[in-house]
């Protein structure tokens, strides 16, 4: 089938693209919205796992409290997806990638100043609704801004989350240095506020697509979207509550150290920052559906590597979850952008980010209920991989049919 790609220009976008000063201000545009998507959509998101152990000691009690408060960050982040498909027919996607970016600064300072488990959850919430406007929009403002290789900029937006988490994963070693896991949460309120103000000045000029109600008319979920839909959901569920229980789990069911365990989790972010533009160039190659079910397959086995509590898998288990969680992104967004138009493109990954944002909202709840009912934090991890199998199964059945459909003519015609 013929890949069908939309000009970057067809929704009132004056991008330049023909000389080489329009080039080297589409790179640089598109590494200020990667920095963007790094600290909200990664920094901002995933330090809570890190700063999970800390945190036990003083606000919060228990692994059911602290898979709740995750769910609550993921509750926040189920808001933000529906707001921003709601606000996306009138507004542009550079308003939503800055209002996401204040909604972190807003939800990193209430976590700064946080006395008690209500104000830990508000922080977390505010913070989950700001890393789902920025990931809604920046897929296609990055595809704007470099429209010369439109899967590639999607690739480095998806990798640029890992660079978040990479520096997440340390922030365990500073809370000794700087006096608290508080004073941590201050140190990433005033980076996401320095991003946000250089993006005031450096993007405001930026081409932006025009704001119409009928930018996404025309487009209808088909199977494969609602099946890859299905699969993604349970990779978020598996995901959300593995990277929420990832250091805490490997230091009381391993007997782990934070430092080794934190170390081991900051491989999940080196992972990501090359498994975007990996993933995205072998899909490329090999096709979008069989690189992306790779990824959920290799995705859910990591999950009880992970239990196994040995280092080296666990390791490797970690380099796994980082590439698949940077490599999906990005090819689920290319295979959007293949088949659809930049708006209905939006409408379809905006739409897309609602079940993620309920599975990832479910799943470390029912992680933790399951942690605290077994004793043992790795069935946490053996429930996810269990689930993000299952969700798996039906895009694996549609691919089978639709490659059997694909091949009946040239065997009848023999």
């Amino acid at each position: 089938m013929t890949e069908q790609r939309s000009s970057p220009t067809t929704s009132g976008t004056t991008a330049s693209t023909g000389d080489d000063g329009g080039a080297r201000t589409g790179v640089a545009a598109l590494v200020l919205l990667a920095a963007c998507t790094a600290l909200a959509q990664g920094l901002a998101r995933y330090s809570f796992g890190p700063l999970l152990l800390p945190m036990r000691e003083d606000v919060i009690r228990s692994y059911a409290i602290g898979g709740l408060l995750a769910t609550v960050h993921m509750a926040g982040y189920l808001v933000g997806a529906v707001a921003g498909v709601r606000a996306s027919a009138r507004v542009a996607p550079l308003w939503l990638i800055r209002t996401g970016m204040a909604g972190s600064v807003a939800g990193l300072a209430v976590l700064s100043f946080s006395t008690g488990s209500a104000m830990v959850g508000a922080g977390l919430f505010l913070t989950g609704m700001g890393g789902a406007l920025v990931w809604l929009a920046a897929p296609a403002v990055a595809v704007q801004v470099y429209p010369c290789d439109p899967g590639r900029a999607i690739a480095i937006i998806a990798s640029s989350m890992g660079i978040g988490i990479t520096l997440g994963s340390v922030v365990p070693a500073l809370v000794p240095a700087v006096g608290g896991w508080r004073a941590v949460w201050g140190i990433e309120a005033v980076s996401v506020l320095v991003v946000l103000c250089v993006s005031l000045l450096l993007l405001g000029s930026r081409p932006q697509v025009s704001a119409r109600a009928e930018e996404s008319g025309g487009w209808r979920p088909d199977r494969r979207w609602i099946w890859t839909v299905v699969a993604f959901a349970a990779f978020s569920f598996g995901i959300g509550t593995g990277m929420t229980f990832f250091v805490a789990a490997l230091r009381d069911g391993a007997g782990w150290t934070v430092r080794r365990a934190g170390a081991t989790y900051s491989m999940i972010g080196v992972a990501m920052i090359a498994g975007g533009v990996i993933a995205e160039r072998l899909s490329r190659s090999l096709g979008r559906m069989p690189v992306l079910v790779a990824q959920f397959v290799l995705a859910a086995a990591s999950m009880f590597m992970v239990a196994t509590g040995m280092g080296p898998v666990v390791s490797v288990a970690a380099v796994i979850i980082g590439t698949t969680m940077s490599g999906t992104a990005a090819v689920v967004s290319a295979d959007l952008h293949d088949r659809y138009s930049p708006q209905q493109m939006a409408a379809a990954f905006g739409l897309m980010l609602i079940p993620l944002g309920i599975g990832q909202m479910l799943g470390p709840t029912a992680g933790g209920w399951a942690v605290d009912l077994a004793g043992d934090p790795f069935t946490a991890f053996m429930l996810c991989g269990a689930v993000m199998g299952a969700g798996l199964l039906p895009l694996v059945i549609h691919g089978c049919r639709r490659t059997r459909r694909a091949q009946t003519p040239l065997i009848t015609g023999r």
